[in-house]
């Protein structure tokens, strides 16, 4: 088969990190899009891609990208294409739809005539009329019609490779594990170095840094991916890179990564987490507050990388502001000439707090957390 074209989404504002990580997979050219990266491949990279990618969230085989400007343009663009090597005749498929911009149609629309179109097409071609199943499809085609554009791609990954299979304990203002994986390479952090995380929480990033140093596939907890299902794709070469993937971990190493929190409860809930995807090991767990310099671990941090309260639950934004001003202090007193990695929502308070504690902020970059707008800050200790 032809080198395909895909696209992959991840969370706005790391495009270029999820961008150099789909090169150094796949070593494929990448192009950066809002909130997803597009770039060629073959089938094997779709197993690489959904098996070992850190920061992406779903991978695309795409099916066109084309400009339109009614819904019966968009009928007609989805109708020409050819479904019948990607979707068996007896299986189920189902359209996901996502608009953005002003329109006189609405994204029940989209999915409704891209429906129909895909029945007629394949109807025409093979004299078999699909069957829709929006619950359980076999298939999923998702659509995404920006302003005038209309982007088209058969969903490769299922559920979203950001929901890990390891987090059993949930904590209230836990931090998604693709970011938590995109902040480790912002940081510049590599295995062999130490790293903590103070404020830890459900000890997202402390796992995501664990698996990261030993080379375990981050989707190895998962059950099932939606290529399973897909006509192009085979079990057995799958099975083949996959168990060529594990060889490649190595269980072994021992990395200094340390997480912290102030509450026996958040802490218990990363001790559990960690153990449910086999890093418990590589993790030293500690209660201490972060503004309390003598409740540090002993010893140097080359990188602390962190997910703060950022005020929108238990503090108020004046809190926050005091909370970041006396975390700043205590790294100032235990680690200095560390490298700060923080994610916060409240970026007015953290850049006031920088200034006030002589913090010397290197980079910054919005991202979208979700659907909450947040910043990464890089800061030099």
């Amino acid at each position: 088969m032809n080198r395909l074209c895909f696209f992959a989404t991840t969370s706005i504002g790391v495009e270029d990190v999820a961008a150099e990580e789909v090169r150094s997979l796949i070593g494929s050219d990448v192009k950066l899009e809002v909130g997803r990266v597009s770039f060629k491949g073959g089938v094997g990279d779709i197993y690489v891609l959904n098996l070992k990618a850190r920061t992406l969230h779903k991978v695309y085989i795409q099916l066109v990208k084309a400009d339109f400007k009614t819904l019966d343009d968009i009928y007609r663009v989805a109708r020409s294409l050819d479904y019948t090597w990607i979707i068996d005749g007896d299986q189920s498929f189902a359209i996901r739809s996502e608009r953005i911009g002003g329109h006189c149609f609405t994204s029940m629309d989209v999915s409704r005539v891209v429906g129909q179109a895909v029945i007629d097409s394949y109807q025409e071609a093979t004299g078999r009329r699909l069957r829709v199943d929006l619950e359980q499809p076999d298939v999923e085609i998702y659509c995404l019609v920006r302003n005038y554009s209309l982007l088209m791609g058969v969903n490769t990954t299922g559920e979203s490779l950001h929901k890990r299979g390891y987090r059993v304990y949930d904590h209230p203002a836990a931090l998604k594990p693709t970011i938590a994986a995109a902040m480790l390479k912002i940081s510049g952090w590599r295995p062999g170095e130490s790293l903590l995380d103070p404020m830890c929480g459900g000890a997202t990033i402390p796992i995501e840094a664990a698996l990261m140093a030993r080379g375990v596939m981050p989707s190895k907890f998962r059950s099932s991916f939606a290529f399973l299902k897909l006509k192009i794709c085979d079990l057995q070469e799958f099975k083949a890179v996959r168990d060529k993937l594990l060889m490649e971990e190595n269980c072994s190493f021992n990395p200094e990564i340390y997480a912290m929190d102030k509450l026996q409860k958040h802490l218990s809930g990363g001790v559990k987490n960690a153990e449910e995807a086999g890093v418990k090991d590589a993790i030293k767990f500690k209660i201490g507050d972060a503004t309390k310099p003598e409740e540090y671990p002993n010893g140097f941090f080359s990188h602390i990388i962190v997910n703060p309260p950022y005020g929108l639950r238990a503090h108020p934004k004046e809190g926050v502001g005091r909370l970041y001003e006396e975390f700043l202090k205590a790294l100032k007193a235990k680690n200095p000439g560390s490298t700060l990695t923080i994610i916060t929502a409240a970026s007015k308070r953290f850049r006031e707090a920088a200034e006030k504690t002589n913090i010397t902020i290197m980079e910054r970059r919005k991202i979208m957390h979700g659907d909450l707008p947040a910043e990464i800050f890089t800061c030099k200790i």
